[in-house]
């Protein structure tokens, strides 16, 4: 396989991910001699190296080890063919050209003919890999993830995603709720009506969709593409913007024309770039609801904060809304305080009806204590955002999120 750099160019040298044991191993094949003509065999292999290395490293890879894996060497014991003596964080190395620089000068003397006075540094090696989200089976799909070319910041990472979404309840193509309830390492809790404490899903599946839609603008939601959870991982890239579902097949197409790197169609530039992405729509959401104050009232309780304990809450569900809904941030959000009120909306404890009160669970079905005292306060009371304008969408909320609260 060869490797195109981030202008699309495929460079002439060829590499392979291959199985080795427990974990995969990065193969670079060796370049040709001197004496090859004007472009021998392999002849950009430095480039290519270095290449991937960068985009190893950003995959948050280790190399473990690394061997010259020649046919001359093969019957050297290992640790007279290592090149790589201790574990390389890739994550950790800025000047990734040194690493790789490293690895070549090492495997001068290996191998090298008795009288020889310096030895081929591009032989044929072996990289032993650790990179999260890539299993022993995952070979081919890593050996084609770190071909392709950068996709410029088009598409978030799959961790930033799904995390953008939590405590959202996102629906499948075929009309099931799923809420993503917790986002650790290597998997997003997926809770579902079967399964409302919720499943682990590996973050990999949904990288995967991620790099193909990044590379190809298209996929189909399929499990021959996606994985048994294919429905799943469709629903959550359907939520990036710039991206449209079409059904009968389930295909998602990325709009790369409109598409700008680490934006938001819905709000602007809603992510800054630091070291990592920093989402941004909360506090400047927060600043437009309240008309630039640097306090508020909560809509629900009615009692004034200071904009940091308040949160910008959806009264419809961000994943749920339509482009246009989203767009309507004045009549879609509502401040509401960290005190109690948004998780009280969020989670469905409340709601607001046509008139504009709150409605809540039932209170005689609640222990004494501050959970049914604070209820107390809230039932009957006007909420502040409720609106023609707004109607819409407390409608939404009340006859699912609160609804289905009720059921459950």
């Amino acid at each position: 396989m060869l490797a195109s750099n981030d202008e699309g160019v495929e460079l002439n040298a060829e590499f392979s991910v291959v199985a080795d044991g427990g974990r995969l191993s990065l193969v670079m094949e060796s370049a040709g001699g001197r004496g090859a003509g004007p472009n021998p065999r392999n002849y950009q292999y430095n480039s290519a190296l270095t290449l991937l290395l960068e985009r190893l490293r950003d995959r948050q890879a280790v190399v473990v080890s690394g061997v010259v894996a020649s046919t001359q060497t093969a019957r050297l014991p290992e640790e007279e063919r290592s090149i790589v003596p201790a574990p390389i964080v890739l994550a950790d190395e800025r000047n990734i050209e040194q690493v790789r620089r490293q690895i070549t000068r090492a495997q001068g003397k290996i191998g090298r003919k008795d009288g020889a006075k310096e030895g081929n540094n591009q032989k044929r090696i072996e990289l032993r890999l650790e990179v999260p989200g890539y299993g022993p089976d995952d070979a081919a799909r890593l050996a084609a993830d770190l071909a392709e070319p950068a996709s410029d910041g088009v598409l978030p990472r799959a961790k930033d995603l799904v995390r953008g979404l939590i405590g959202e309840t996102i629906s499948t193509p075929t009309g099931k709720g799923n809420q993503i309830l917790k986002v650790e390492d290597d998997s997003v809790l997926v809770g579902t009506d079967r399964s409302p404490e919720g499943q682990p899903v590996p973050l990999r599946e949904i990288q995967h969709g991620l790099d193909v839609l990044a590379a190809r603008g298209t996929l189909e939601v399929s499990v021959a593409e996606l994985g048994h959870r294919s429905t799943f991982v469709g629903a959550v890239l359907a939520n990036l913007p710039h991206v449209s579902r079409a059904t009968s097949p389930t295909t998602l197409t990325l709009d790369r024309s409109g598409a700008e790197p680490a934006a938001d169609v819905h709000f602007g530039e809603l992510d800054v770039k630091t070291q990592v992405k920093v989402r941004t729509e909360q506090t400047r959401l927060r600043k437009l609801l309240a008309n630039e104050r640097v306090s508020a009232p909560c809509a629900l309780c009615g009692d004034e904060f200071p904009l940091e304990f308040l949160v910008a809450a959806h009264v419809k569900k961000r994943a749920a809304c339509t482009d246009d809904e989203r767009r309507n941030l004045r009549d879609i959000a509502m401040l509401a305080c960290s005190f109690g009120c948004d998780v009280l909306y969020e989670s469905g404890w409340v709601t607001v009806d046509e008139t504009g009160c709150i409605q809540t669970v039932r209170l005689d079905q609640l222990p004494a204590g501050s959970l049914k005292l604070r209820m107390q306060h809230l039932a009957g009371r006007r909420c502040g955002a409720h609106r023609e304008a707004s109607e819409p969408y407390f409608a939404w909320h009340r006859t699912t999120t609160f609804l289905r609260h009720l059921a459950g």
